[in-house]
């Protein structure tokens, strides 16, 4: 389980790298004004990353508890 919670962290952290740039890239043909909604998208999958990275800790630190009582 620990391999599948470290993998979706990365893909959410992939997926805020890609959007970031696709926003920038927007941004440099179109301008800020137009390209602002498109800062949601690694805004949305940045905060994925950390909850994931958050939830990720506590489960690890809930399992290796229950191992270091039986």
């Amino acid at each position: 389980m620990r391999k599948v919670n470290r993998f979706m962290e990365h893909f959410w952290l992939a997926v805020a790298i890609g959007t970031a740039a696709a926003a920038v890239w927007v941004m440099v043909q179109q301008g800020f004004d137009a390209a602002m909604q498109w800062l949601w998208f690694p805004g949305i999958a940045l905060a994925m990353y950390f909850f994931r990275r958050f939830m990720r800790g506590r489960l690890e630190a809930m399992v290796d508890r229950e191992n270091d009582r039986s």
